[in-house]
């Protein structure tokens, strides 16, 4: 899934339409045995190798379910093996159920997609305009083009069930800003997945997991499938939450772990908030199958009366892409055929321990999912489904030409970017912009390093991985260039030096430097008390002693995320971080003070122009971090 996400190319869009799914050419039922065995060793094999913990498999084609299968530990304590019936987190594969369950609404004539998401929302969630002059429309929430700044640290994930809030009265507190048109650009949002449940709950009148489980997941016949979280029935009840997940099925689920230090550790549950519509859904092998083969078989969804087949097949065409060369959103499910090499839909999911990947390969008859419940899984979740369809459907085409003028084109999109996917106002924004940048870098035989992934220019703006399939591209939006992903999912935009974490990084080593040879200064020049010239000197030295003071609360706040960056998300801001980020807004508040006593009142008479040189480079070296700072919003705390 770390390559799918930057697998990016050319859709295949005509190839998913209906005439694919219902092909006269009908692919032959799969071979079960041989490809139980092959997936088998694969998985037993990275297991071993990658000290996964557990893994679920499930294959489908049109003939029904090819396998269906867990690997590895479910729990440690009592030991559990994990089987087809072991539930497991799938992030945001269960973003699709609501979509689904808004094209029931739409069908039935109660929601329009071009509608604005206003008409069906409650006061308190009803979006501002905030200058823009199209409205969010339904349309918009599944294309992830509604326009959102993004947020995920401080209670989007966590481990307190205390923490959590019904849908709406967490929308109402986290609500986020608009910052682009609507329509005009896809960037992933959680929140506006969250939205379209809020709809579907204030149209039918159901809270969203009661929803759920009544018009899609049960009539599918995914009996332990569910939104719903294991806390108490009394913290619903004060909490106004769901009822909660039974005792019998919470008792399936897998925990999510990490590999540390030679051993496995289980990681505490993972809660969704807003009544976990966009990341909450536990679900089996078995379930997931089911899930599969109704989304394979649009028929299927039709006899379980979830929609008819009309509408399930409308739901394969794009609506919105980022790139015309590249894929787009299709009704709420990723197109993968750019990432892949194939054509074929569905959705990746992600929580912080546990991972997972739905394929639906519409012309080859073929799906495939596969969950993980540690980190060191992810490559398994990239490799598997490819090996599968190359093993028993076919490998892919050669790849295409790389163009003639190549190193052109590499220089022409080099530097620095900086991905669109952030929040833009509230502190958070600072250690997701420091985590989100990007460097492509021009090789000398034309190819460009994204990361660590490499890709060559085959023309257009579009670039082709040198080591598998997919696809990126590039292209200009406001006058500055934009690198665009295949599932316009999180698009990045390049900037300048001064706005990357490298020139973040340099001017604040700078200035913790001359920080910490102020405040030396300054208690050695207590220590005199007959130096000439010491008011000026001492207000510059004590604006050293400020600087240090808040940049050694920081380290202190930080520190913990450091050893452990996914701490972060359970954790932020803690209690040290708003006071050390109040520290460094009134450090950088005190620096222009400083300047203007030191060199004005309090200005010495005596001293040489190698020491006058000193001060304003060491003022100047402050005034700029706090220009930065301020830039990336690291001065004064504002969280929710």
């Amino acid at each position: 899934m770390l390559k799918r996400r930057w697998a990016i190319g050319l859709g295949f869009a005509a190839l998913l339409s209906a005439a694919s799914a219902r092909a006269a050419d009908t692919p032959p039922p799969l071979d079960r045995a041989r490809l139980t065995a092959f997936v088998d060793g694969a998985v037993r094999e990275a297991i071993r190798r990658d000290h996964i913990a557990g893994v679920a498999v499930a294959v489908v084609d049109r003939s029904g379910v090819v396998m269906s299968r867990g690997y590895g530990v479910a729990a440690l304590s009592p030991r559990r093996p994990v089987d087809a019936d072991t539930l497991f987190r799938v992030g945001s594969i269960s973003k699709t159920v609501i979509w689904i369950s808004l094209m029931r609404l739409v069908q039935d004539g109660k929601v329009k997609l071009d509608d604005p998401i206003d008409k069906y929302l409650p006061p308190a969630l009803r979006m501002p305009s905030e200058g823009f002059a199209r409205p969010i429309r339904v349309r918009d929430l599944m294309t992830h083009s509604a326009g959102f700044e993004d947020s995920i640290l401080q209670d989007f994930i966590v481990h307190d069930p205390q923490r959590l809030a019904p849908l709406d009265a967490f929308l109402g507190a986290h609500q986020l800003h608009r910052v682009r048109e609507a329509g005009t650009l896809s960037v992933y949002s959680n929140y506006g997945a969250s939205l379209g449940a809020a709809i579907v709950e204030h149209v039918s009148g159901q809270s969203w997991p009661d929803y759920a489980e009544q018009h899609v997941l049960r009539p599918l016949g995914m009996t332990s499938a569910t939104y719903r979280q294991p806390y108490s029935g009394a913290i619903a009840s004060a909490r106004g939450l769901p009822a909660p997940m039974p005792a019998a099925v919470a008792a399936r689920l897998a925990s999510g772990f990490r590999f540390s230090d030679g051993a496995l550790k289980p990681e505490p549950f993972e809660y969704i908030n807003g009544d976990g519509a966009p990341g909450a859904l536990s679900v089996s092998a078995n379930d997931m199958a089911l899930y599969m083969r109704a989304l394979l078989d649009p028929t299927l969804l039709q006899t379980a009366g979830v929609l008819d087949e009309a509408t399930a097949l409308s739901m394969r065409s794009g609506l919105f892409g980022n790139a015309p060369q590249l894929a787009s959103w299709r009704h709420g499910f990723m197109d993968f055929s750019a990432s892949l090499g194939r054509p074929v839909f569905g959705h990746d999911g992600d929580l912080i321990y546990q991972h997972a990947v739905m394929d639906i390969y519409p012309g080859a008859g073929l799906a495939i999912f596969v969950a993980v419940s540690s980190p060191n899984g992810l490559p398994l979740l990239d490799a598997l489904p490819i090996n599968v369809f190359d093993e028993f459907v076919g490998p892919l085409a050669a790849s295409p030409p790389r163009v003639a003028d190549a190193k052109a084109e590499a220089a022409r999109v080099a530097g620095a970017y900086q991905n669109l996917r952030r929040p833009a106002f509230r502190s958070e924004r600072a250690f997701l912009r420091v985590i989100g940048g990007t460097e492509v870098k021009a090789l000398a035989n034309g190819d460009i390093l994204v990361g660590e992934d490499r890709f060559y220019p085959i023309g257009g703006g579009l670039f082709a991985r040198t080591d598998g399939p997919g696809r990126i591209a590039f292209g200009e939006a406001g006058g500055r260039m934009r690198l665009f992903d295949s599932v316009s999912a999180g698009p990045a935009e390049r900037v300048g030096f001064f706005e990357t974490a490298k020139w973040l990084g340099l001017i604040l080593a700078l200035a913790v430097f001359t920080a910490v040879w102020g405040a030396a200064s300054f208690a050695f020049k207590l220590m005199r008390r007959d130096e000439p010239g010491r008011g000026s000197g001492l207000t510059l030295d004590a604006l050293c002693l400020a600087w240090c003071a808040a940049f050694a609360l920081l380290g202190v706040a930080i520190a913990p995320w450091i050893g452990d960056p996914n701490a972060v998300v359970f954790s932020y801001p803690g209690k040290l971080l708003p006071i050390a980020l109040w520290g460094l807004l009134a450090a950088a508040l005190a620096t222009p003070l400083a300047a203007l006593l030191a060199f004005g009142p309090l200005r010495p008479r005596d001293w040489s122009s190698w020491r006058w040189g000193k001060q304003i480079a060491a003022v100047s070296v402050f005034l700029g971090l706090g220009v930065t700072l301020f830039d990336w919003g690291f001065l004064g705390y504002t969280g929710w």
